[in-house]
Order: structure tokens, then sequence, then C-alpha cells
């Protein structure tokens, strides 16, 4: 039994499990930050879980990312918001029979990822990420389009015991490898032993892994995962982060997605490739007639892209530290500009052919939920075709360093982004008034914990020179 199954009723999940021999299975979803909460349960409880769902406790949608303490409801918040006065209820975790798959790096271990349900049986929880993601797919679906996404993860590997490496400063994190070893084939074998290990476990986790290699930083990462429909790309980059931390701890590592865990190294991405088909599967971003073969429909969904870019900042960059990465030749989106294979740009087109031409959005860090950004990326591209908004010309050239105010630059700071989505029009009309007032919400509180935060780099700079 490896990878995922496949299965589509309760039998078939109980008949998969129980020929396999798997004693526990791992029920789970995302809660806002992207981070995977549910529960483990012996076999014998499945049957009832498969009928009636999971009840699970509303309070992870209110925990700070690091669990120190429960966000409260704003004043005024008129949405779905957990409270202690309302006790916290239980909301339920619903199977998705469809993801089902082993977990190789655990015995005799299964995993189904969930939706997250109100309890009354009044349909999903409104702020759930993918119950956005999904509502975003349904609307293309509706429109005719068929969404196609692959994510490319960025993370380190540090020899660093998870738990405990959060104690440290920055400077004194130790990577995997010292050396960085970009796209390395023969430096890059120091960093084989655990890739090979990586790609293994991923493949039999039913993940489609298409390529890894070493990146930029030292102990970097990069993996591909396969094209495919953009709900299913969604969870298969969940799954593979919250996998990579499993796997790494068990050899003693910790992985990270941080978005720049030090000043010295190169961040962490998450770029999203994207590209639609219609309902009999022909792509719709290519043309051959048209100019640099780019269809209309690219350009149009660029265009919405690149309209709601700033406005979906937040979505793509939702920390603090997010903003640390957007600095020149970083690698990064940090402008509303567009191209053919320049990387330099906020949004590379790449021209491969009929079935391959697609975007690259490349503004989203590590530490971006993949639910989120996808249905940003996605929603952004629906709206430009809708309003039929033209991109404008392409940038050619290198776009950081570029005058200073040549191009539009991004939001600088999580403070401006959560302005900007929370006055946002278009996100309330996609992803809905509830999930943009509490994710508003979460975030504010993020601010305000680093507010009062006293950084090393205060200590170091003031200390003794006040």
């Amino acid at each position: 039994m490896s990878g995922a199954l496949g299965a589509r009723t309760a039998a078939e999940v109980l008949a998969h499990l129980h020929a396999h021999d798997i004693g526990t299975v791992v029920i789970g979803g995302s809660d806002t930050h992207g981070v995977m909460r549910g529960k483990r349960m012996p076999i014998e409880q499945l049957p009832r879980i498969l009928n009636h769902g999971m009840p699970v406790c509303d309070v992870f949608w209110v925990m700070h990312v690091d669990e120190s303490d429960l966000v409260a409801r704003p004043d005024g918040h008129r949405g779905y918001f957990p409270t202690e006065t309302e006790g916290y209820p239980d909301i339920l975790g619903v199977p998705d029979l469809g993801t089902l798959r082993v977990v190789p790096w655990h015995h005799r271990t299964a995993l189904l990822l969930c939706d997250w349900a109100l309890h009354d049986g009044h349909g999903p929880v409104p702020i759930s990420p993918r119950a956005v993601l999904r509502r975003v797919v349904e609307r293309a679906t509706d429109l005719g389009y068929q969404p196609l996404s692959a994510l490319e993860l960025e993370f380190y590997l540090l020899r660093e015991k998870a738990g405990t490496a959060h104690r440290k400063r920055a400077e004194e994190l130790v990577p995997l490898q010292e050396v960085p070893s970009t796209y390395g084939v023969v430096m890059g074998s120091l960093q084989e032993e655990i890739g090979e290990l990586i790609r293994g476990h991923m493949l039999g986790y039913g993940l489609p892994v298409e390529a890894c290699n070493p990146e930029t930083g030292p102990g970097q990462f990069e993996i591909t995962l396969r094209y495919g429909e953009s709900l299913r790309a969604a969870d298969d980059a969940f799954l593979f982060k919250s996998a990579i931390k499993e796997v790494a701890a068990q050899q003693d590592l910790l992985a990270t997605f941080m978005a720049k865990p030090s000043s010295d190294w190169a961040g962490n991405s998450c770029h999203i490739h994207m590209s639609l088909r219609d309902t009999d599967g022909a792509a719709l971003f290519f043309d051959r007639e048209a100019p640099d073969q780019l269809s209309n429909t690219l350009r149009h969904f660029t265009g919405g892209i690149l309209a709601s870019m700033r406005e979906f900042t937040a979505l793509m960059a939702p920390t603090p530290n997010s903003y640390r990465r957007y600095v020149p030749y970083s690698w990064a989106g940090t402008t509303t500009t567009w191209g053919v294979e320049n990387r330099s740009v906020g949004v590379r087109i790449i021209r491969d052919g009929e079935s391959g031409t697609r975007l690259e959005h490349r503004q989203p860090g590590g530490d971006a939920n993949p639910y989120l950004a996808t249905a940003a990326a996605l929603a952004g591209g629906l709206h430009g075709l809708a309003q039929e908004i033209d991109p404008g010309e392409m940038t050619v050239g290198d776009v950081y360093g570029a005058p200073p105010g040549r191009h539009t630059g991004l939001p600088t700071t999580l403070g401006e982004a959560l302005d900007l989505l929370e006055d946002s029009a278009v996100a309330r009309e996609w992803f809905g008034d509830d999930f943009v007032e509490h994710f508003v919400a979460m975030k504010r509180a993020e601010l305000q914990a680093q507010s009062l935060a006293v950084t090393d780099w205060e200590v170091a700079r003031y200390l003794e020179s006040i």
C-alpha cells in the first residue's frame, strides 16, 4: 500500500486499511496559518468518524501560530470568530475520502485530509483555507474554466532539534550544509543522502515530486511538485510541508519554510505556476496567432493578478518576517510587473507551447498557506478575465535595477498589506467577509506580538550605546 489510494466510499476506505494492516489513521486539515490540525485514532474508531465527522474544539482558529496566546474577537466583528464566551464549541472534521494515503515514515499509519464543517450542519467553516480555495475553484468551473497549478517550495534543513531551535539567535542556527550549492550536483551530493530519503518518502506518500535540488542558501532545498488540478495541487503542497517537518525530525534535523530564517541567507519562496483549460481540456493560455503566442485569456488573467496583487499581498506574505525577503535581487516578486522568462518581475510568463504555456506568480514565500496563496492567484486571474483587465506593457530587463518609481511596488510591511486586504472589495467578493475579517484580525494580533518583542538587533544596537 503506497501513495494516494483514490478511495471514494467509506467501505472502500475501510477495506483498503484493513487489507494493508493499518492500525492508526491521522485525520487533519489546515488552520489559518497553514498548520495541520487534527487527531490520530485507532482504526476501530474510523467507521464512526466516516459516518458522523470528527469533533474538534474550534479554539485552534484563534491560536497564535506558536500557540502562545489566543486572539480575542475584535469589537464590532460580525462574522464567524470563536470566542471564550461561546465556550469554544466543536466543529467537525469531515474526511475527504479521495485523499486517503499511507504515511511511509510511520508504522501502520494512514492519513485522510478533512474539510472543516459547522457542527449544526450549516455548511463549511467559512474561514477554512481549503474551503476558501474550493469556492474559488468552483466559481472557475462555473465560468467554464479548469484551473491547473503547481507549487515550487523552498525550505532549509538545519542541524537543530525540533522544539528547541526557536531559543537560538538567527546567527547561531546551523544549516545542514555550510556552503551554498545552487543546482549543485557535485557539492549538492553532500545533501543527497537526506534528499534521497525525502524523495522516497514523498513518492511513497503519493506526492508527485518532479525534481529536487539544492538552492541558493546553505542547506536550502527546492522541491518541484507536478502540475494538477488546483485544489489537489494545494493539498499536495500542504501535505508536503507537514511531511518534511516529520521526516526531518526523525533525522534529528529541523525543516523550516520561514520566509527569511537569517538575514545572511536567501529567502524561502513558494512560486505558483498556473494555467487554465476549458471544459474539454483544451489549453487556454496559448494562441499561435497572437503576439508572443500569448492568448487574450492569459493577458486578462495576468492583468487581474497584477491589479489585485497589492490587495492580496497579505495572503502571499502572512508574517512580519515575510517582508524581510522582499529586497532587490532576492528572486522574489516585489513589483506589479510581468514579462516573458524574466525572474525579476512579479509574474513571469513561461512560453512552452500549447500545453505548457503558463504563468509563475513569484511573490509568495515559503511561509504562505498553500490554499490561500493558490486561491489569491486564481481569484486575481479570474477577476481579470471577468473585467477584461489589460496587464499593460511587458517588462524587459532588470526590474530590481530600475530607477525608483518606474514600477509599482508591493507592500513592504504586513501592516500595510493588511490594510489593503481589509479594504479590498475584490477580496471580499471572492473570499467572503468572514474570511477577510478573521484573517486580518489574526495577523494584526501577530503584529501586536511582534511590537512587544525585544529583539537581538535592538539589544546589540542600543544596550551599551544609549
